[in-house]
């Protein structure tokens, strides 16, 4: 009798042993990674799947992206963001952003793709995957009629020059030598109204804005000139969207084919922006 007890007492002496020892499962997150990882270039996919792209952009930025009197989203952007959307297949819906926090909103996965008149540039590479479309540039912008005769920024030597705060106008007058002024306004119509005074030779300005007031204001002034500085404009995914990039790429390309692009430049700039 008590071998036998000895032997049960042995047994489940053993099996506590047994089940202390064990270690416990771990879940398997393997599949959970995969998702994830899956889910960080799958935009695309998913886009298609709710049948809406979305898009974040500046809305402060006429004539690219601005609202009108009856607050409706209008613009360069918007037009082309449309003919982008109508390519893929999908509808496109707009979520306005302000600037200096509109990459961060696309890592945080607050929109699929920034369209936001945006400067390609080796620093802004590092953080995102950019689709090229045209290249722009600064512009000189001088009084109707050009009665001091300038052509060209070597034409600005001896010249005082009107440029926006803050704008590329701005940076580029520092590449120009022989200036006798530079002056500089909070408003580009400032620099317009203050042009059309004689307080200023010539203006230089962004090429879009520049041309966009030329189309709303007619025989005020007139670009001379070529552009300088020209640096492409693209759109811009996430690091690693190869599938949404390769679509946009192929939409873009569709677009410039068949002309909607131009068109779309012609009706907001004056001018087919595609060719400079």
């Amino acid at each position: 009798m008590k071998k036998i007890i000895q032997t049960l007492l042995i047994a489940v002496l053993a099996l506590i042993i047994t089940a202390c020892g064990k270690q416990p499962e771990l879940p398997d997150n393997t599949n959970n990674a995969k998702n994830e990882d899956a889910a960080d270039g799958d935009t695309l996919s998913q886009m298609k799947e709710k049948g809406v792209i979305t898009i974040g952009m500046d809305d402060t930025l006429p004539p690219m992206e601005y609202r009108n009197d009856k607050n409706e989203l209008v613009g360069f952007d918007i037009d082309f963001a449309e003919a982008l959307a109508g390519e893929l297949g999908v509808k496109v819906e707009f979520v306005p952003s302000a600037w200096d926090g509109i990459i961060p909103g696309l890592d945080a996965k607050r929109f699929d793709m920034i369209l936001s008149a945006m400067n390609v540039t080796e620093e802004r590479k590092k953080k995102v995957d950019f689709v090229e479309y045209f290249g722009v540039g600064q512009i000189v912008a001088v009084k109707a009629g050009n009665p001091l005769n300038i052509q060209s920024v070597e034409d600005l030597d001896g010249k005082t020059v009107g440029v926006q705060l803050g704008s590329t106008g701005e940076t580029a007058v520092n590449s120009i030598n022989g200036l006798k002024e530079v002056k500089k306004y909070d408003l580009t119509t400032d620099v317009f109204n203050d042009m059309g005074l004689g307080r200023v030779d010539a203006a230089v300005i962004g090429e879009m804005v520049g041309r966009y007031y030329m189309t709303t204001k007619p025989g005020v002034f007139e670009v001379v000139g070529d552009s300088f500085q020209v640096q492409p404009m693209g759109i811009a995914v996430r690091k690693g969207d190869t599938e949404l990039r390769e679509a946009l790429e192929k939409a873009v390309q569709t677009l410039e084919d068949n002309g909607t692009l131009s068109k779309i430049s012609e009706k907001w700039f004056g001018t087919d922006m595609t060719k400079q």
